[in-house]
């Protein structure tokens, strides 16, 4: 008896080829079109699931001969992605939207509604893959190693064949559980690769163009969006250099980010003032005093940190949540970011200090800290790096 697929279809070529390649390996697959929160205010339809998507999706459902069903996820995702957006900017952090969308929508509540209806497994267009080994043992505290039955399976979490349409930092929320369910046809392949298929088999998404912005509001910049939905928290104050002198203006903390360096205003007289020694230095943002309402900026040196703290960290990998502290890793602090070397160290379950190799500017708390190590287990036979946890900056 084939096993049984549920899909998310966006309407986006990524998903309609991943229908498509399960359909041809012999999977029972039907097609879940997901309806999310879009801005009322505006005359704009969310892009993840305006009527374009929606019908995009339906016809590829169609020229598959799979069942196709729209569900509505629009309290979910305002709850969990939309005020959680809102919220850490009001705070003055940076979110990480996608993040939260996967955790508590695509692999929270969907994931537990398909499984419901009896589904063996969720596939999504990811660009991500997952590997499975059976190990001979896992670490322990109590004894150092312990023998696992054969029947129990380690999964892992990989970056995509293709490194640019790398998705992996996005799902580092997953657990063992998830992935045994999950399937990520589109892994194993570049973009490039994907539109050929799509194109060879008549797709009707062959030729859709793909949105990376953020889906809830239209524009490409998130300012407008929080301006009209906390114009409350949009109060100019004053930016102060790590001296605490008073150098200019900003217009409303939530609207600037750590690392930013453009859209405030520097005072004419501190300008004035320093260059009869030098010429002055690019400002970037390096913090936030809410009390206060004052942006923190500074040059060189000062932009760049060495540790910070991350927590509500989730190892996927059971090996590192046993066994955290000393390892060497990899970690990204945005999506496409660089991989930079680092230690970690293990201050509770889910609370870790990160050590940098080298200084890094632009370490944002709110976003999330990725980590990553190169697959050696030859037993996977799977080349790249792994996605072994991750968690939120703390600062």
């Amino acid at each position: 008896m084939s096993k049984k697929v549920a899909v998310a279809m966006s309407g986006g070529v990524d998903s309609g080829v991943a229908a498509a390649l399960l359909v041809k390996q012999g999977y029972e697959v039907t097609g879940f079109h997901l309806r999310f929160w879009k801005e009322k205010a505006k005359d704009f339809e969310n892009k993840c699931c305006d009527v374009k998507s929606l019908e995009a999706a339906r016809k590829t459902a169609w020229k598959l001969g799979i069942p196709f069903y729209v569900l509505n996820f629009e309290k979910v995702f305002r709850e969990k992605v939309v005020d959680y957006f809102l919220r850490e900017y009001a705070s003055g952090r940076t979110p990480n939207p996608c993040v939260m969308c996967n955790k508590y929508v695509k692999f929270g509540e969907f994931l537990r509604y398909v499984r419901g209806l009896g589904f063996d497994y969720l596939a999504t267009g990811h660009y991500s893959r997952i590997a499975a080994e059976i190990p001979n043992f896992l670490p322990c505290r109590q004894a150092g190693k312990s023998q696992i039955p054969n029947k129990l399976k380690i999964y892992h979490l990989l970056e995509a064949k293709d490194k640019s349409k790398d998705q992996s930092y996005f799902l580092y929320n997953l657990t063992q559980r998830q992935l045994a369910h999950i399937l990520f046809p589109v892994g194993e392949y570049t973009k490039t690769e994907v539109r050929k298929m799509a194109k060879k088999w008549g797709l009707p998404v062959a030729e859709r163009p793909e949105s990376q912005e953020i889906c809830f509001f239209p524009e490409s910049d998130y300012r407008p969006f929080l301006q009209r939905q906390i114009p409350e928290k949009i109060v100019p104050g004053e930016v102060v250099d790590t001296k605490g002198r008073v150098i200019g203006r900003h217009f409303g903390l939530p609207l600037y980010t750590i690392g930013q360096r453009h859209r405030f205003k520097i005072n004419l007289k501190f300008k004035i003032e320093n260059l009869k020694f030098r010429a002055i230095p690019p400002f970037y943002v390096i913090g936030k005093d809410i009390r206060k309402n004052r942006l923190i900026v500074g040059f060189g040196k000062e932009t760049e940190k060495k540790e910070f703290l991350v927590e509500k960290v989730n190892w996927i990998n059971p090996i590192f949540k046993l066994q955290v502290s000393g390892f060497k890793l990899f970690v990204r602090i945005r999506h496409q970011g660089e991989l930079l070397n680092c230690r970690i160290v293990k201050l509770s379950n889910c609370r870790i200090k990160v050590i940098l190799d080298e200084p890094y500017r632009g370490i944002a708390p709110g976003q999330a800290a990725v980590f990553y190590k190169k697959v050696t287990n030859c037993g996977l036979r799977i080349t790249g790096l792994e996605v072994v946890g991750g968690g939120i900056i703390k600062n």
